[in-house]
């Protein structure tokens, strides 16, 4: 939905848009021949581009409901018996001051590429976990198990690292105790 602030800028929008159209028309048509072609195709662009940029979500973040706000501070400081709640990850190929730098494509990994599995956590105030674990399975099998441990923040991030030596179909399941939290499906193919 647009906010009605939003309206007047991307009306001028469309007739820039329908602008150009113009002037493509008139660079790439007769004018004698193709009054009525000219005219209808002016108003199928400005229609499309009008229509796409009215009716498309701003860029810009609304702000969240004070409710929404309410309950992630009440998470915040009384959720200790619920846990903490993976709010991101990424498989990546490189790691700087604990964010994602590249990320991996999971479609076409060599054998022996080091993964970077990053994740984020929200976790409730004063509380530790112990339990949280990345799987490494290959073809079914598990070949790797870490476990680590967050503790309370609104944006925990931990790195785990293992080297996917054979190829074969991998899985990597992020995990809190036997729950799975999220899974990645890998192809790691021998060039």
């Amino acid at each position: 939905m647009v906010r009605a602030g939003k309206t007047p800028y991307l009306i001028l929008r469309a007739g820039f848009f329908a602008y150009q159209a113009d002037s493509w028309l008139k660079t790439n048509f007769k004018k004698e021949r193709h009054t009525m072609t000219k005219k209808l195709a002016i108003f199928l662009v400005t229609l499309i581009f009008g229509g796409l940029l009215i009716f498309c979500p701003s860029s810009a973040m609304a702000a969240p409901t004070a409710k929404m706000v309410k309950d992630v501070v009440d998470y915040f400081y009384n959720g200790q018996n619920e846990g903490p709640i993976l709010t991101d990850a990424k498989l990546c190929k490189s790691i700087k001051a604990l964010d994602c730098e590249e990320e991996i494509d999971p479609k076409a990994v060599d054998p022996g590429t080091l993964i970077n599995v990053w994740m984020q956590f929200f976790v409730p105030k004063g509380a530790s976990y112990d339990d949280i674990m990345v799987e490494y399975t290959h073809d079914g099998i598990p070949r790797h198990l870490t476990a680590h441990k967050v503790e309370g923040s609104i944006r925990y991030r931990v790195v785990d690292k293992y080297k996917l030596e054979k190829p074969g179909k991998w899985t990597i399941t992020i995990k809190k105790g036997l729950t799975n939290l999220k899974e990645f499906k890998i192809d790691v193919i021998k060039k």
